[in-house]
């Protein structure tokens, strides 16, 4: 009767628990599971007189090695990528180390429901199973820490790709903060020139800028932004900004928010003017 052996690992009971419950909740009536007293290991036994090149017995196999890549997921996964983000960042401070690590953690976690998450994770999944059926090809026996650390370099790599992601995404909201900050800054120090301002998101993605009578717009503004009178458009996202931080208005009333196509630049907005800020659906 063919078996394989689990040598121990951190939490060899709670192994047996999670596989005794899969192999219940899968309908592997082909996997029993045979605990040892000493508690350093457990066996699974695969039912029946079969032999290794059947189909029963790869299947068996492939439903253990799916069972297995679950639990390195769920129980290894978040501890992998501690030491990937302690190995790649290190000498950075240990704030940054664990920012960097909610940001990975979130990536790949806190998504489940999205679909491209969901193909993430079983991407994830069937390299860790593909290996483990590789791996009890050969052998019978198996340590889940050593055969993690020599034998899923495929994988480690996946999650090397996503803590580099990541550290990309944590520089460019590190700098993106240092941009509001300064933003912020500046609008403090600005004299307001414009009571109120209107701004328009227009279809085409251009914004309509008014002032309310009797305080419009100041000529010098208008001419330095190359505004119309008759058509007080600005086009560019940048220049949208620029306008603001010279305007510097007491309020300003946003209209049209949905028609933002920049949604950043709206944040942005939202941000650095606070309080200034009305938006009108």
């Amino acid at each position: 009767m063919p078996s394989f052996r689990v040598d121990y690992v951190k939490d060899i009971n709670g192994l047996a628990d999670y596989l005794q419950k899969r192999f219940e909740q899968s309908g592997c009536s082909m996997l029993k599971l045979k605990r040892h007293h000493d508690e350093s290991c457990l066996t699974i036994v695969l039912d029946g007189c079969i032999s290794k090149k059947s189909k029963k017995y790869i299947k068996a196999v492939n439903n253990l090695s799916d069972i297995l890549s679950e639990y390195i997921l769920k129980y290894y996964e978040k501890d992998i990528l501690e030491k990937i983000v302690n190995r790649i960042c290190n000498g950075m401070p240990k704030t940054e180390k664990d920012e960097i690590f909610r940001i990975v953690c979130s990536r790949i976690y806190t998504q489940q429901s999205d679909v491209s998450s969901r193909v993430l994770i079983e991407g994830r999944k069937k390299t860790i199973s593909t290996e483990l059926a590789e791996y009890f090809k050969n052998s019978n026996t198996i340590t889940l820490e050593g055969f993690i650390t020599f034998r899923l370099g495929k994988y480690v790599k996946r999650l090397e790709i996503e803590v580099e992601r990541s550290i990309r995404q944590y520089l460019i909201e590190r700098q993106y903060e240092e941009y509001i900050n300064l933003l912020t800054t500046f609008v403090r120090m600005q004299v307001p020139k414009v009571p109120e301002l209107h701004v328009f998101a227009q279809k085409d993605g251009s914004y309509r800028v008014e002032g309310t009578s009797p305080f419009g717009i100041p000529d010098d503004i208008k001419e330095g932004f190359g505004i119309d009178e008759g058509c007080p458009i600005i086009e560019n996202d940048d220049f949208m900004i620029g306008f603001l931080l010279t305007c510097a208005p007491v309020k300003i009333f946003i209209h049209n928010p949905s028609m933002f196509r920049n949604k950043e630049l709206l944040n942005t907005i939202r941000i650095v003017f606070s309080e200034c800020v009305i938006i009108n659906e």
